[in-house]
């Protein structure tokens, strides 16, 4: 899988640790990581611990691991799905509902996994793992 990769600029440095701003670009809005990076803004502003020597300015490339695209991915897009379906049969075949509740009941595991996606972003909004991969 390709890494996710874009251009940065060094805005603040403190020992090891550079705050970079990431200007929005086209890929952001099809990203299932958006939400965690803060995307809604024209610029998104990361922190990176680095070894490298950068000043003020800098352009920098940055890259986001994939395997956290990969689960993130998985959880905005399948495991709804899996949720949904989840409390359908559940509903359908273990509390012996007819079908029209069980819809009803599959909509609310919808909306139930909806809500959780919303509690993991803003708790992994902070964890995003950018690294720099070099100076440009």
């Amino acid at each position: 899988m390709d890494n996710h990769e874009d251009i940065a600029i060094v805005r603040e440095i403190k020992d090891n640790i550079v705050q970079v701003e990431v200007e929005r670009t086209g890929s952001c809005d099809g990203c299932a990581v958006s939400g965690i990076c803060n995307s809604n803004e024209k610029t998104i502003l990361h922190t990176i611990k680095t070894d490298q020597q950068l000043v003020l300015g800098d352009r920098v490339k940055v890259d986001i691991a994939p395997s956290l695209r990969v689960l993130s991915s998985f959880i905005v897009f399948i495991l709804p799905i899996i949720v949904m379906i989840s409390f359908y049969l559940i509903s359908k075949f273990l509390f012996n509902f007819n079908e029209d509740p069980s819809i009803v009941i599959s909509m609310f595991g919808l909306l139930l996994s909806g809500l959780f996606i919303f509690l993991i972003d803003k708790r992994f909004a902070n964890k995003l793992s950018f690294k720099i991969i070099k100076k440009l």
